[in-house]
């Protein structure tokens, strides 16, 4: 999971007719940016600091934050400075603030609306947007209540309730800034928690402030996580990695690495994937205690990952009816199959970007050799894979997207041509991680935007096209049937 932050600040203000030095000057500001720059740097985050930002460096800044971001990033935008609402909306006000209204009269154009942050996250991921600044009315706007309304996926930690003020501290940390960097390195908690214990801290210090939040996240986000185990989990372990070189002596690579967590769930009187997630959680934090970084997942997506990769098949995992799972004919104790998190479930594709997959192929014959050419609407520079099966034959072939075809072959049975039959030809690409940079932008994460017949949507993999087309060989004739 990718985590970013970009922080900005407000702390000088510049000098205006409305506004004179020091009116609107927060000396607080500096260390609260500096602070919260520490701490998240301490959790893992990437982090852009701005301070004494002006109105035309934020969006940009943001923008250039989402490029090339997968949709499980998390995001967190930080500002440390003056706030207020005005006719029903919530603004920042960013450093030249006061100069910019002295010029227009106009607050829209003097400040920033928390709206336009909001929008440039759409679709990239969650966002965790934290405003340490006043919410108090700016002009002659009562009655209007301005809500924090928030997109999916948004999450907004204000400093403090409508119309009130967000204490800053002269020379020191605010006081919503300072019950964040104190609750902040809590692990293995939800941004929701996070935040009620930030509150929590900010009231019972000082009985006056009361820092809202607004949560529109579809699932919980753990800012920062460590891994943990218990005694239990460490038995696991160790029973595995003492007899597992064992049991692949014995059984066989693949038999064997299976067999010895199935085994270790009956004498542990556990299931299958509970055995593996606990091998794991031990793993991992010894790895990681070794400086090794390894991708972190939730007790639910390691579980699914795992039964998602295991082997099917009479001599592996089966289950009958009343699913009742089994290994080798041998019944086993599969433990709880966790439901599809939300990070692994399919993703919609982007606005307008939807590509929906079509194709024929042809053949031709040269020196007793198959060549197969896909036409089709599939991108440039699309790597594909194309697989002929017939009975006792398999063959594969590579080809790249020219113009809008590519080429497989040649196919033959040892130089000679292809035995007469019904054969099928299979065209597929791989998953996103390993397209070109210039395929990622138009498939999107995951290969979101591929739509349509073609398409095949894995858990772990997401979408890839799949292609299935049959002919038949009948002496040197070959039919697309």
């Amino acid at each position: 999971m990718q985590k970013k932050a970009v922080l900005f600040s407000a702390s000088e203000y510049l000098d205006s007719l409305a506004y004179p030095k020091p009116t609107l000057d927060l000396s607080g500001v500096r260390y609260d940016i500096l602070a919260i720059e520490k701490r998240l740097n301490q959790i893992g985050f990437s982090v852009e600091k701005k301070e004494n930002a002006f109105k035309d460096d934020y969006i940009p800044l943001l923008q250039q934050s989402v490029e090339r971001v997968p949709t499980d990033a998390v995001h967190i935008v930080y500002f440390s400075g003056h706030g207020g609402h005005y006719n029903g909306k919530n603004y920042i006000y960013p450093a030249d603030f006061a100069v910019r209204y002295d010029e227009s009269k106009d607050l829209d154009a003097a400040s920033i609306n928390i709206e336009d942050i909001i929008s440039v996250f759409k679709g990239k991921g969650r966002l965790i947007l934290i405003l340490d600044a006043c919410r108090s009315d700016f002009g002659l706007s009562k009655g209007y209540y301005s809500e924090m309304a928030s997109s999916e996926n948004v999450y907004i930690a204000y400093g403090t309730m409508f119309q009130a003020e967000s204490i800053g501290v002269k020379g020191g940390l605010s006081w919503f800034t300072e019950a964040i960097c104190d609750e902040i390195l809590t692990p293995n908690i939800d941004v929701d928690t996070l935040f009620t214990r930030v509150r929590q801290n900010v009231f019972n210090k000082h009985y006056t402030q009361i820092p809202p939040s607004v949560n529109a996240l579809l699932d919980k986000v753990v800012l920062h996580s460590e891994l943990n185990y218990s005694n239990i989990d460490k038995q696991v372990y160790d029973f595995i990695e003492k007899y597992g070189d064992e049991y692949t002596d014995k059984y066989g690579y693949f038999h064997g690495d299976d067999l010895i967590f199935i085994d270790a769930a009956q004498y542990f009187n556990i299931g299958l994937l509970d055995a593996i997630w606990m091998f794991k959680k031990v793993d991992n934090k010894i790895c990681k205690d070794k400086g090794i970084n390894l991708p972190e997942l939730s007790e639910t997506e390691a579980k699914l990952v795992s039964f998602l990769g295991f082997s099917r098949g009479e001599k592996f995992f089966t289950f009958d009816e009343s699913h009742t799972w089994y290994y080798n004919g041998r019944q086993i104790r599969m433990g709880e199959i966790p439901p599809l998190p939300p990070s692994m479930q399919r993703k919609l594709p982007e606005q307008d970007k939807e590509i929906q997959i079509e194709g024929d192929i042809t053949c031709n014959v040269d020196n007793n050799k198959l060549y197969f050419t896909l036409s089709s609407n599939i991108p440039d520079d699309t790597p594909l894979i194309s697989t002929l099966k017939g009975r006792n034959y398999r063959a594969q072939s590579k080809s790249i997207v020219v113009n809008k075809e590519a080429v497989f072959g040649g196919f033959s049975n040892c130089n000679q041509f292809l035995i007469d039959g019904i054969y099928e030809f299979i065209i597929t690409c791989p998953i996103y991680s390993v397209m070109p940079e210039s395929v990622k932008s138009i498939f999107g994460e995951d290969n979101r935007n591929l739509i349509g017949k073609y398409v095949e949507y894995n858990p772990i993999g997401g979408n890839t096209i799949k292609m299935i087309f049959n002919c038949s060989v009948n002496d040197t004739t070959v039919n697309i049937l």
